[in-house]
Parts: structure tokens; sequence; C-alpha cells
């Protein structure tokens, strides 16, 4: 009954992401949710150890894969991320942190 439960609340938490977060917070928490479940860390960060596509980014959090290529893009000239064809590492994760929990417009 623990997975069901912790599926629940997986669930309930991306529901209430989805309903009072902005799209960057809600970007910023995929990205830190993947890098906790599945990330290895590399040289150069915390590599998510699977293929994702930024259309797989927008699906996930309810937005547009415009929206997603421009942050993606401003994070990456900002050296929190850095992505490639199907992968995303996270560089500077604390950064991405304060971005999830930010309320500033994105």
């Amino acid at each position: 009954y623990r997975t069901v439960g912790n599926r629940l609340q997986e669930t309930q938490t991306r529901v209430v992401e989805m309903s009072t977060e902005q799209v960057e917070q809600r970007v910023a928490h995929a990205l830190l949710r993947l890098a906790n479940q599945t990330g290895r860390k590399t040289e150069s960060g915390i590599e998510i150890d699977f293929p994702i596509s930024r259309q797989d980014i927008a699906e996930m959090t309810g937005t547009t894969l415009h929206t997603v290529s421009r942050l993606l893009s401003k994070w990456e000239e900002s050296g929190i991320i850095v992505s490639g064809r199907q992968k995303v590492t996270v560089k500077d994760a604390h950064r991405l942190v304060v971005l999830s929990e930010s309320r500033t417009k994105g």
C-alpha cells in the first residue's frame, strides 16, 4: 500500500503545482523531481538518467513546447542547466530550487 500512497501523494502534489504555480516554478519543480528520482552525478552536474525531450517536459508541466524551450535556453545561458538532444543535466540545483520557490513572474 505504500507505493499506492506514494503515487497518490505525488499526483496530489502535481495537481497543486499545476493549479497554483507559475510556469517557471512548475518546470523547475519537474526538473528537480526528475533529477532527484533518476539523477546520476557526473562531472558537469546531475544528469537526468533517461531520454527526455522538451516536449515531454512541456506535457509534464501543462505548458507549451515554446515556453519550455524559452525557459531551458534562459537557464542554460545562466549556467543552471545543460540540455542537449533528449538530455538534461542540472548544473546548479540550488538556483533551480530558488526558481521553483520563487513567486515572481517568469
